[in-house]
């Protein structure tokens, strides 16, 4: 983001903060397919992703009035869909605990070229599957084209903490990938 954006962005935010709906839909819009694509790259569930966009979104409108640093919107953000996904995890662990067992849960791919093979794609969902939810986040904000410092800021760490984070995270992928292929 350059500097103009930035200010049309905080300015945006102040007035949401204000309580302006107007403002509020404009960052709804702005953000929703980020958000849902950050989701998605977390949970793996296609469905999932349109109820903890919206879970995510009505936390947001109700906690802006307490976000202290306007400029900070966007990390903040993503740091509340993070939040929320990994407490969904957590309850469908539960809620598997309690399940027949003959439900399966599956974790999806959206569609992809042909050319990539169904067995490669299979391997890395069973490599993805096997991570944290949190180590998936990186991943995710990675492979979205963040800079280290925004990863940092929407994961609440330093960026030397992301760092290792970030090469571990790699690093159990690729043991995971391998052993699955």
């Amino acid at each position: 983001m350059d500097i103009t954006e930035t200010t049309a962005l905080t300015d945006l935010v102040r007035q949401a903060q204000q309580g302006r709906e107007d403002a509020q839909r404009a960052l709804i819009v702005a953000y929703q397919n980020r958000i849902a694509g950050f989701i998605y790259s977390i949970t793996g569930r296609s469905d999932a992703v349109e109820d903890l966009a919206q879970i995510v979104f009505i936390k947001m409108i109700r906690a802006l009035p307490r976000l202290d640093q306007p400029a900070q919107f966007e990390a903040w953000l993503f740091r509340m869909a993070r939040n929320a996904c990994i407490d969904h995890i957590r309850r469908q662990r539960w809620q598997k605990l309690f399940s027949p067992l003959d439900q399966e849960d599956h974790f999806e791919i959206p569609e992809t070229p042909s050319s990539v093979d169904s067995e490669e794609l299979d391997a890395l969902r069973h490599a993805l599957s096997k991570l944290k939810p949190a180590d998936r986040a990186l991943i995710a904000l990675a492979q979205e084209g963040r800079s280290q410092q925004e990863m940092a800021d929407a994961t609440g760490v330093s960026v030397v903490a992301l760092k290792a984070r970030l090469h571990r995270a790699r690093e159990q992928l690729r043991q995971h990938y391998e052993h699955a292929s």
